[in-house]
């Protein structure tokens, strides 16, 4: 397998975990204890806490430890805002947030908080000009992005940083796709508040950090008590492992950053480069400039999403941010930029780290062009050959994937077939069933599709099951189809199609 979704999780770099073992090995003292054991914790999380405020340009005593960026973005814009105060409070962010940050926003909106929501422009930036624009006498916090997770976008914060600070205005940043890929010097940008994340820069899952700024003080109400740790802002014993693990992450970053941000940048316009010139349709999601290094987002015309990721099981993209991933619907950042549901469903987002490779580059780009290819001739939107997925790497039924995965009957009859079509314009669905006919016997059958995996493994089965028959042989109910393909309950509306292509095509043979 080829893996380019760093943007979701990174690899734990193995001078980290060295820097984890011994505390994992014997060494467990509770840094909150005085004796010797919990001492030597004690200095091991302030040397990581010393690391981290370095790559930032920030003081150690300015990072609270946190078990993710999801907590940070939490404890940021909750705690800032329950301690002003809700009643007659405003905030500014965008509808291209991280989940973590729009769900947090949500909640509080609920509870009475006035929110102006700023939709991108069609590249999925931000300008500054916008935020200032939204701001009210009442506005209390700004919560924006520094790198979009999905497109890699970056948003003017370091321009948008000291307008803020001039108005008396909170700023807080969720800089976990930005830490240890650009460089951030907060003694310069004067954001109030901070988030970022150890697993997206080669650190250990679980752990991550908000920075707080001292002068002038950002001050946060509590969302964990019990304990009092954190200068009060987040109780809890400290994983002195993970936080280990973390602080030599920050340092490798740091000295890696220059060296690794020009490399990935080649790589990254070595893929877009290899899928343009290979792929009409093809459309860019975010800036074509200012974008993160290792981030390529791209919407393929003339292919359904699932089939698209479905037919790249050795490779392993993301349809948009992992935490957003399990609902299966279109991403809502690529809505937002403008994208409609079945362009925004058909994306993936490569996101290259230090172990990629041009090689692997290469490879990939080869079968992104294969999948995509063979998907459109089955759509009947091209010509490319067919290509067989490799890997069933999303569990789908047995016979589902064996009928997917060969695609024999997938193809265009000689004129004089007869032919039938059903479809489903709200699910997105098609299926054209093509009949060659021996007197009222169908000697050839033929298929094409567009759709999700299921419906197309419908349409293959079909063609195998039409192939020999007479019209008074065609009764098949989407009971039957279901049972035969092992369908859930999810989609069942691929049975139904099949069964309505089957009635339509029953319905040609008869005029025939």
């Amino acid at each position: 397998m080829i893996y380019l979704d760093h943007a979701a999780t990174t690899p734990l770099d193995p001078a980290v975990l060295q820097a984890m073992l011994p505390w994992l090995q014997g060494r467990f003292g509770n840094p909150a204890s005085d004796h010797a054991w919990g001492q030597a914790a004690r200095a091991a999380v302030e040397r990581a806490r010393s690391q981290v405020a370095a790559l930032l340009g920030a003081q150690p005593e300015e990072i609270i430890w946190t078990s993710g960026a999801t907590e940070a973005n939490n404890l940021a814009i909750k705690g800032a805002l329950e301690f002003r105060g809700l009643r007659g409070a405003h905030m500014v962010t965008a509808r291209t947030e991280h989940k973590s940050v729009v769900d947090s926003v949500r909640q509080l909106e609920s509870q009475g908080l006035r929110v102006t929501w700023l939709k991108p422009d069609a590249q999925g930036l931000i300008t500054a000009e916008q935020v200032l624009a939204a701001l009210t006498p009442d506005t209390a916090l700004v919560s924006l992005m520094w790198v979009n997770n999905e497109t890699g976008g970056i948003n003017p914060v370091e321009a948008l940083a000291p307008l803020l600070r001039e108005r008396g205005i909170l700023f807080h940043v969720d800089a976990v796709q930005a830490a240890g890929k650009l460089p951030i010097d907060l003694s310069r940008t004067p954001a109030d508040l901070l988030s970022l994340s150890a697993h997206k820069l080669y650190g250990p899952q679980g752990i991550g950090a908000l920075f707080v700024r001292k002068r002038p003080r950002a001050r946060l109400s509590p969302q964990l008590h019990g304990g009092g740790h954190e200068q009060g802002m987040r109780s809890g014993t400290l994983p002195t492992h993970q936080i280990a693990g973390f602080g030599e992450a920050c340092r490798i970053a740091g000295e890696r950053m220059a060296e690794e941000g020009a490399r990935l940048s080649a790589l990254r316009d070595r893929l877009q480069q290899l899928l343009q010139a290979a792929l009409p349709g093809l459309h860019l999601n975010g800036h074509p400039q200012s974008r993160a290094p290792g981030i390529l987002n791209l919407s393929f015309e003339g292919v359904e999403g699932e089939s698209l990721r479905a037919s790249l099981g050795d490779l392993a993209v993301s349809s948009g941010s992992a935490c957003s991933s399990a609902t299966r619907e279109p991403s809502y950042v690529l809505r937002a930029l403008g994208r409609d549901d079945e362009l925004a469903g058909a994306s993936l987002r490569f996101s290259l780290g230090r172990g990629t490779t041009p090689a692997e580059v290469d490879q990939a780009a080869a079968r992104v062009i294969g999948a995509v290819g063979s998907l459109r001739r089955i759509a009947g939107s091209g010509t490319a050959a067919l290509v067989s997925p490799p890997l069933n790497a999303h569990g789908y039924a047995a016979p589902v994937w064996a009928a997917f995965s060969d695609p024999r009957h997938a193809a265009t009859l000689p004129e004089g077939a007869i032919a039938a079509s059903a479809g489903s314009p709200a699910g997105a669905l098609r299926l054209r069933l093509q009949a060659e006919l021996d007197g009222r016997r169908i000697v050839r059958a033929a298929w094409q599709a567009y759709g999700c995996p299921v419906t197309l493994a419908v349409g293959e089965w079909l063609a195998g099951w039409l192939e020999g028959r007479s019209a008074g042989e065609l009764q098949l109910s989407a009971a039957d189809l279901r049972a035969a393909l092992e369908i859930g309950d999810d989609k069942a509306q691929c049975a139904l199609l099949g069964e309505d292509a089957v009635l339509a095509l029953e319905r040609q043979m008869s005029l025939a």
